[in-house]
């Protein structure tokens, strides 16, 4: 019940700041449909061959809706920390009973809601432009959105740490963000990478998240048919999210420490 209520809390005081700024949200949400309309029209220009046997349009929808989310996981950890500093509100949180643990991932509530309504603009922008919505496995689908969330956010903690510790997570975020739009399959299929460069773009989690999405908005396939999908992210995320809360509570003890906390 407690936690509840500090999730509620998070979540309030994060859409009270989004709702202040009205205009910037609205044009956030004319983006997402001028790029939809964007990537429909360049997609008109491409043959289904070349994407894997799917429509060049819910390919590349599919792709930029995962990125989109993927973003939001790995930056909005390391957001929370920079946006609590300046004002040291986030050395007055640690200080309460409330978790270096349960800071960071509270912090995230906002952001991922927020995210999943992104999503859904971009399904409703696909859909109005002749997504096809019949073969969409949708158990499937919610097991691939919760495991790659889960295994985006480990990265994204990570960063978080940098920041706690260095001040700066930004290298890491840009590592992770440029090869997942290099390599992840984002806007082409793997096979138009060389060999070395596919090998490399399994070490992704965005790589097996697009991969699983596809098939189970596209394909129909199930849970069962995506096991190797589903695997790989489970291990990002059940594995790399643990270590990267650990390595969270560690950078704050740290900080804590050296009374680094609150700068920036």
């Amino acid at each position: 019940m407690v936690i509840a209520w500090k999730a509620w809390a998070f979540f309030k005081r994060d859409l009270l700041v989004d709702l202040s700024y009205k205009v910037t949200f609205a044009f956030q949400a004319l983006d997402i449909m001028v790029g939809i309309g964007a990537f429909y029209f360049l997609a008109r220009l491409m043959g289904a061959a070349t994407f894997q046997r799917y429509q060049p349009f819910p390919f590349i929808l599919i792709g930029v809706a995962v990125n989109a989310y993927m973003t939001t996981s790995m930056v909005c950890f390391a957001q929370a920390i920079k946006g609590n500093q300046p004002m040291g509100t986030l050395k007055a949180a640690l200080a309460t009973p409330t978790s270096p643990v349960a800071f960071v991932l509270l912090s995230s509530v906002y952001p991922f809601f927020r995210s999943a309504v992104e999503a859904g603009l971009y399904l409703l922008g696909g859909v109005l432009l002749g997504l096809p919505l019949a073969r969409v496995n949708v158990p499937a689908v919610v097991v691939v959105f919760v495991l790659s969330v889960l295994a985006f956010s480990s990265i994204g903690i990570l960063s978080a740490t940098f920041t706690v510790v260095f001040k700066r997570g930004d290298p890491l975020l840009w590592l992770f963000g440029s090869l997942s739009w290099l390599l992840g399959g984002v806007f082409y299929p793997l096979d138009v990478l060389p060999r070395f460069l596919q090998y490399a773009a399994k070490l992704l989690p965005i790589t097996h998240a697009l991969e699983g999405m596809r098939a189970a908005m596209l394909g129909a396939a199930s849970v069962a048919d995506l096991f190797p999908q589903l695997v790989v992210l489970a291990l990002f995320g059940l594995v790399g999210l643990p270590l990267s809360l650990l390595g969270f509570c560690l950078g704050v003890r740290w900080a804590r420490v050296t009374g680094t906390l609150s700068h920036f």
